[in-house]
Order: C-alpha cells, then sequence, then structure tokens
C-alpha cells in the first residue's frame, strides 16, 4: 500500500482549494499527489442504483474530461462514481480524484479495492476520516461537502429525488460552484432528482463540451473516435454485455447469459486479451476504449 500522509490548516502545504472554505477539514489524510488539485476540476456524481443508461454516460464523460485535461473528481462509490473514474483511469490523461468516506486504510466499497489504488496512483484519494475509521453513515454527507468545494463544476448523471447527490448539489449551490445535470427517461426513478435539476434552472450535459463551457474551457467540437481493438465475436458480444458497466463475478455472467461457467471463462479470456474486459479481485470488468 502507498504511503498515507496527512495535513493540518497550519501545513503550508494544506490544499489552497479549501483553506478558506467556511467547513474546511481540520486535517486531511491522502495517498497520491496534491498537486492532481492544480488544474480544472469536474464532480461526477450520482447514485449507487445507476442504470445501464447512467453507468455509460459517466463511463463516456469521465473518460473524455480526463483526455481534455480536466480531472475527475468522485467519491469512489458504486454506481456512477465508480463509473466515472473508471473511464476517466483508462485514458491516461488528467489526474483524476478521489474522497472517500472511511480512514484511508479502510477500503469501502470492498469491490472497488483495485479502482482505490488506481486512483492513488494515477491522481489524489483523500479523506477527513481518521485511519482506522468505517464508514459510517454521516461520514458520506460530510465528505460530499469537499467534492463540491473542489470541483470548478458538479456534473450529477443520475440521482433518485431523496439521493445522496442532493448532499454534495446543495453543498456546491452553498459555494456557488456550477451544477448541470444529464437527462434521463422521465419514466426512470433513477433520473428523477436529476430531471428535477433541469427543471430548475440546471444547465443540461448532452456531451462532454456542455462541461467544458461550464468551467470556461474551450469545446473540442466533433470527432471521430476508431476503436481499434478485434470485435469480439458473437459468444464474446454476449458475455461483454452482460457485463455491462458494473464489476460482475463469473457466476453472474453464466446466469444473465444463461452459458455454462466453462464456455463463459473461454470467452472472458478472449475479451481480456483483446482489451474488452479485465479481471479485478476476482470480478470481471468492462473495459472502455483506448484513446
Amino acid at each position: 500500500m502507498m504511503t498515507i500522509h496527512s495535513v493540518t490548516l497550519d501545513d503550508p502545504d494544506y490544499p489552497s482549494l479549501l483553506i478558506n472554505d467556511h467547513q474546511a477539514p481540520a486535517k486531511l489524510y491522502y495517498r497520491g499527489s496534491l498537486t492532481a488539485l492544480e488544474g480544472p476540476r469536474v464532480a461526477i456524481i450520482g447514485t449507487r442504483r445507476c442504470t445501464h443508461y447512467g453507468r455509460q454516460v459517466a463511463t463516456q464523460l469521465g473518460l473524455e474530461l480526463a483526455e481534455a485535461g480536466v480531472a475527475v473528481v468522485s467519491g469512489l462509490a458504486l454506481g456512477i462514481d465508480g463509473a466515472a473514474h473508471t473511464g476517466a483511469l483508462s485514458v491516461g490523461g488528467a489526474p483524476v480524484i478521489g474522497v472517500v468516506g472511511s480512514g484511508l486504510d479502510v477500503v469501502y466499497p470492498l469491490r472497488h479495492r483495485g479502482l482505490w489504488h488506481d486512483v492513488a496512483t494515477q491522481g489524489l484519494l483523500v479523506s477527513e476520516a481518521p485511519l482506522g475509521a468505517a464508514p459510517e453513515p454521516w461520514r458520506f454527507p460530510a465528505r460530499n461537502r469537499i467534492i463540491a468545494a473542489l470541483a470548478d463544476a458538479v456534473v450529477v448523471v443520475e440521482s433518485h429525488m431523496a439521493g445522496g447527490s442532493n448532499h454534495t448539489v446543495a453543498a456546491a449551490i452553498d459555494r456557488s460552484v456550477p451544477v448541470l445535470a444529464v437527462p434521463g427517461p422521465i419514466t426512470s426513478s433513477a433520473s428523477a432528482g436529476s430531471n428535477r435539476l433541469l427543471v430548475e434552472g440546471c444547465a443540461p450535459v448532452t456531451e462532454v463540451d456542455d462541461v467544458l463551457m461550464a468551467i470556461g474551457l474551450e469545446a473540442r467540437g466533433p470527432r471521430r473516435r476508431r476503436d481499434r481493438r478485434p470485435p469480439p465475436g458473437p459468444a464474446e458480444s454476449a458475455v461483454l454485455a452482460a457485463i455491462g458497466w458494473s464489476p460482475s463475478s463469473l457466476e453472474s455472467i453464466s446466469l444473465r447469459t444463461g452459458t455454462p461457467p466453462a464456455a463463459v471463462a473461454v470467452a472472458l479470456t478472449r475479451l481480456e486479451a483483446d482489451g474488452w474486459a479485465r479481471a479485478v479481485d476476482g470480478w470481471w470488468e468492462r473495459r472502455a476504449p483506448p484513446p
């Protein structure tokens, strides 16, 4: 495990983005490099109980923002948070920033152990919780104010009407940080909260350029991305679709596809070799396109 550092409000290395915040943490613990905070930063947030649509959007936004030199900030939770960071990490672009609600030696959720490591290695992992602190429910609303304070803008991809994203949105508004939202199906409860933000006047996000312009960066304009990976065959395509954008076990993929585990294992090996999927701590994840 990488070394865990700490800074207090009196230290010269304390992040300038937080030092004048009216709710600045008295002490911060971090792994990685504080230089990740020096460039433009956008928080991508949303529900843990996201849809396939929401996961795809978060992954793509994370990927394209990182390509554009924007650090993606999120809480490393399941669902939208993890998808955004997975996308950002896949291109080797701007550093990533994770703000978590437990001690940095207490990984939560456990399924994101690999993601925690990658964020700390390619950017910054930070928490105000002392070492050994469990992920108690009250820590997450408190954590969300730090996410808002570190961001130049907050993008809500999917949020239920009473979702935890509301805490981050309120903290952003309190700090005059722009809040944007991704439109979602009016029939989806996962988009009820984010659609409500649009009704209330938040700017919509339909492509990455909407976010870049919101933080004062030049839009990239239309572009074409050619995926150079070998196209998966029919069996591999079915397995890839079953993985979706959420870490999945071999057994769950077998159940979703109705394919024997041995055949699924063969397909996964081919997908991994061709760059379409990867194994992380016993789970299988879909990989975003390379740059």
